[in-house]
């Protein structure tokens, strides 16, 4: 595991995650387009979210169970959380990650595949799930 410093374009929100491996998903979900400007490229960080500098964080409720994190100052989208907090997806743009990190991250995963735009597709292999079976995964997987 290893502590990975990000932050928004200005600098207004500086933060700090662990990050357990470097598998990156992608999230094509229409309120991930639309709140990122294409396609949300992220990796979980779990419980991890430390908040070094807050001046310009704001948190957007995008649904029941979950929110959004971005720099209300320059609008640079930068990460997803579930509204108890306990699992946080950082934007990949978002970190500030050596040469040396960049060549450990792997698209694994690709979900809301059932939302994507027709005009685009990864070439490489991933996990693909559609929003019915993320929310299922999701469900079964939850803590009561």
């Amino acid at each position: 595991m290893e502590k990975v410093a990000g932050k928004c374009l200005c600098g207004d929100v500086e933060f700090e995650v662990t990050l357990e491996n470097y598998n990156v998903s992608a999230c094509q979900c229409s309120m991930c387009r639309r709140w990122s400007g294409g396609i949300f490229l992220s990796l979980e960080a779990n419980n991890t979210l430390s908040i070094k500098k807050p001046t310009g964080l704001k948190l957007y409720q995008s649904s029941d169970w979950g929110k959004r994190g971005f720099c209300q100052n320059c609008g640079t989208s930068l990460f997803w959380q579930t509204t108890d907090g306990q699992q946080t997806y950082v934007s990949y743009s978002s970190l500030e990650l050596s040469d040396e990190e960049k060549e450990k991250l792997k698209l694994a995963a690709e979900i809301f595949v059932d939302s994507q735009p027709k005009f685009y597709c990864f070439s490489n292999q991933t996990k693909r799930l559609t929003g019915e079976e993320l929310m299922k995964f999701i469900a079964e997987n939850t803590p009561s």
